[in-house]
Formats: structure tokens, C-alpha cells, sequence
């Protein structure tokens, strides 16, 4: 028996690149687009938007992460499921769980406050 290590081991690597493609993209997607309307909408103290990119900032603020990141995310799941490629459809799935947890535990708190404390604070 020999003792030496062989030059080129042949190790099995797991591309995770789907996986994360399937994470990411929504969030980004999503989140990216609502903080960027945010920064532009913040950023605007005087009158330099009309109501017309008033009116698109706004809707993309709300839209980017209520409608954007669970639709991409749906849409990587099931290309991922049609596919075959079970890793984007795992962090795509993951990327649904997510949204489930954010809509729960940062968006249904802010909105009872906002219902239940309109005009007082």
C-alpha cells in the first residue's frame, strides 16, 4: 500500500450558483427597488419631481416589495421546478418563506399601527 497523496484529487464540488440565484434575485429585486424609490422619494425636499414620477416612486416603493419579490420569486420557482434545476427552485422556495416571514413580522405590525394610530402620533 502506498501512502502518497495523489497530485490531482478528484473531489465532488456542488455548484450553488442556482441556489442563490433562486434566493437573491427576488430579494434584490424587491427590496432593491423599494429602498431605491425610498432614497429618491427621501431625497426629494424640494419640488424637482413632477406628480407623474411622484406618483411612479410611490408605486414602486409599494409595489417593489409586495408585488415584485413574491411574483420573481414564483416565476424562479416554477422555471426551476419545469426545469429540473432543483437548487434554484429550493432558493426560490426559501426566497417565498422569506417573504411569508417579512409580510408577518415588519409589514402586518407597521400597517396595525398605522390603522390603529392615524392622527394621533
Amino acid at each position: 500500500m502506498s501512502d502518497e497523496v495523489a497530485d490531482s484529487p478528484k473531489t465532488g464540488t456542488i455548484n450553488t450558483c442556482g441556489y442563490w440565484y433562486g434566493l437573491l434575485i427576488p430579494i434584490c429585486l424587491g427590496l432593491g427597488g423599494s429602498f431605491f424609490s425610498l432614497m429618491v422619494l427621501l431625497g426629494n425636499t424640494s419640488q424637482l419631481l413632477d406628480y407623474g414620477l411622484l406618483f411612479f416612486f410611490v408605486l414602486l416603493f409599494h409595489m417593489g416589495h409586495a408585488i415584485i419579490w413574491p411574483s420573481s420569486a414564483a416565476l424562479i420557482y416554477f422555471q426551476g421546478k419545469k426545469s429540473g434545476n432543483l437548487l434554484s427552485k429550493n432558493g426560490a422556495l426559501l426566497s417565498l418563506k422569506l417573504y411569508a416571514v417579512w409580510l408577518v413580522v415588519i409589514i402586518a405590525p407597521l400597517a396595525w399601527f398605522a390603522y390603529n394610530f392615524n392622527g394621533i402620533v
